[in-house]
């Protein structure tokens, strides 16, 4: 399966690389300060935060999917 989605490369596989490209670095920039900035802000603000930013993220999923 991989072998063949190399073998057709193309625009699907410049896009793939593009999105890697951007995510790794964030993932492991992100990590880094996300544990840093974890031991700054008490939890229960985390928790609440993190539950918000859901909440946000499923309102713009639902209303992205309604608009079409």
């Amino acid at each position: 399966m991989l072998t063949n989605f190399v073998r057709l490369g193309g625009e699907t596989l410049a896009t793939v690389l593009s999105i890697v490209m951007f995510t790794v670095p964030g993932v492991i920039i992100g990590a880094q300060l996300g544990a840093r900035v974890s031991r700054l802000i008490p939890q229960r603000l985390l928790i609440r935060g993190i539950g918000l930013l859901f909440v946000i993220v499923a309102v713009l999923t639902l209303g992205e999917s309604l608009l079409r």
